[in-house]
């Protein structure tokens, strides 16, 4: 029985506060010669806010709120944008205060992309004090992408709507994304549009046969419930034909008492569950508990929240990211 866990971890506070979802695209037409000296002069002083890349050749500044956004953006834009990351490298993202830099980045950019439904309320809180000419964009208000209910696994889910916003772990989701910043760019530097569409196709390309390399891998499992350290993953599983079973909540400080860890686990042993999934940057322990409650081993599972080029290794995307976590769950879950 596992009665002897205290959580000590205290539930961070969410801001009611929130301007509705809206994509507010600012009147751009062409791309200035004004805005495009700005944008070559500024080469020099380089932001140095996380996850910055910038290029002489850039005539866009973009803010995106978290890696996934970012590799979007950089992915479609190329060098003719600029992107900066809102989120330290390491830093939770649930728990994103912003720093002074990235309020500044957010200010100076063009474009603002950011993920809604209370993901980051402090960044939700910047983007309806920017100027009325900065175009921001809630993706989760893409044409395509649907939004599910946060999962009610510890009874006490507290982000506005009730939504889950871990659209990124579907392939196809992130499909939708990618066509709303393309044609969001587009209208903000119409003199790229070939160049933003080429982008868009190859990038959507990619991600479909990653969507198909994930069907292959996932059909045929003989255990289809995952066990995860958060609930971040219930996207996946709903494209895959599999159900979440989360130790803790949408955010990972919304951690379960003892009578529901023991829940958890009980509710695994009954799906016959032989591995637990925790995730880099958290800590294993409540996993480790699950597991060695049912006699189950455990394996990482990335929610791919942090750029894996800084918390993984150089060269790793989304998209190996994502065949990693196929092939660790087809092992886990004994899919044929």
């Amino acid at each position: 029985m596992i009665m002897g866990i205290i959580v000590n971890k205290v539930q961070p506070s969410i801001r009611s506060t929130r301007r509705p979802s809206i994509v507010k695209v600012a009147a751009v037409g062409l791309v200035s010669g004004t805005l495009l000296l700005a944008a070559c002069s500024s080469g020099d002083e380089e932001s140095t806010v996380q996850g910055s890349a910038r290029t002489d050749a850039a005539s866009l500044s973009v803010s995106a709120n978290f890696y996934p956004i970012q590799w979007l953006v950089r992915e479609i834009g190329g060098p003719a944008v600029s992107v900066t990351g809102l989120t330290p490298v390491g830093e939770e993202p649930h728990d994103l205060v912003l720093n002074a830099k990235s309020r500044q980045a957010m200010q100076d950019s063009d474009v603002v992309f950011y993920l809604g439904s209370d993901f980051q309320p402090d960044v939700e809180k910047a983007v309806a004090q920017l100027a009325a000419d900065t175009t921001t964009v809630d993706l989760l208000s893409s044409p395509g992408v649907t939004l599910l209910a946060a999962p009610a696994d510890l009874g006490k889910e507290s982000l506005k709507g009730n939504k889950d916003p871990h659209v990124w772990l579907d392939p196809t989701q992130m499909i939708a994304m990618a066509d709303q910043i393309a044609d969001v760019l587009t209208e903000a530097d119409p003199q790229q549009a070939e160049v933003f569409a080429a982008n868009r196709n190859a990038l959507v390309a990619r991600l479909t046969a990653l969507d198909e390399e994930l069907t292959a891998d996932l059909t045929d499992c003989r255990v289809t419930t995952i066990v995860t350290s958060h609930a971040a993953f219930n996207y996946l599983a709903q494209r895959y034909g599999l159900e979440q079973l989360a130790i803790a909540g949408v955010s990972p400080d919304d951690q379960p008492d003892p009578a529901t860890l023991q829940s958890i686990a009980e509710g695994a042993q009954a799906a016959g569950v032989t591995t637990v999934f925790f995730e880099e940057q958290l800590p294993r322990d409540l996993s480790e508990t699950v597991a060695s409650e049912i006699g189950a081993s455990v394996d990482l599972l990335s929610a791919l929240e942090f750029d894996p080029e800084e918390t993984t290794a150089p060269g790793e995307d989304y998209v190996s990211v994502m065949q990693d976590n196929g092939k660790r769950l087809a092992t886990g879950l004994q899919c044929q």
